[in-house]
């Protein structure tokens, strides 16, 4: 079961679809009734606008609660802390053409040949934050050594890249596709798999 929904959350994923919000229907004034006395009228209480919900979100939550009931679920916009105008410039432009941004991506990030699968997620206290690695519906790993409530991922394809490691520069040659871990005009830096394991390499301050 958990492998079904595994891919059908990576299907989902690859099929790109773009999402409209729809828009409110504004009833036109009828400009033949007698005018009314705004003092008598109640004042509209402004709403919260829905939170989004990325097209893959709750597929990639079952995969999770099937493995860890309900310890993570995928971050999203409510939870995460973005300043106004990074969202706005940051991550709104982007959804547009990649609406699982910029807490889910895919790619096959072990070199396997698969579909794989990557989100910031965060756990039932909304306290801890990762990024999961969904390699298989039974093979999920975790990166915890960076801050990751305002972070946004995306893929960087199999290449190779060149950053820090420490003070020295780095050529890597990526043997499987990487995770861009990137914060608004902040640092940023690379997620990739070096034959057990994922590491990091700084790809800009």
């Amino acid at each position: 079961m958990k492998f079904l929904i595994f891919i059908a959350a990576v299907s989902l994923l690859s099929c790109g679809q773009n999402y409209t919000k729809e828009k409110e229907e504004v009833s036109k004034t009828d400009t033949t009734k007698t005018a009314v006395d705004t003092a008598t009228i109640t004042p509209l209480v402004k709403e919260e606008p829905p939170v989004y919900t990325a097209p893959i979100e709750e597929a990639v939550n079952e995969l999770l609660k099937a493995k860890f009931e309900n310890k993570w679920h995928v971050l999203n916009d409510k939870e995460a802390i973005w300043m106004k105008d990074a969202f706005d410039y940051f991550i709104v432009p982007k959804r547009k053409e990649q609406p699982n941004y910029p807490y889910i991506t895919k790619g096959d990030f072990n070199g396997d040949g698969k579909a794989d699968l990557a989100a910031v997620v965060t756990d039932s206290t909304r306290s801890i934050y990762q990024v999961a690695i969904i390699l298989g519906p039974d093979n999920i790993k975790f990166w915890d050594e960076d801050i990751m409530v305002d972070a946004a991922l995306s893929t960087v394809p199999k290449s190779t890249i060149e950053g820090m490691d420490g003070e020295k520069t780095k050529k890597v040659k990526l043997k499987a596709d990487g995770i861009v871990v990137e914060y608004f005009e902040q640092s940023s830096f690379v997620l990739y798999w070096d034959k057990t394991s994922f590491i990091r390499i700084q790809t800009s301050d």
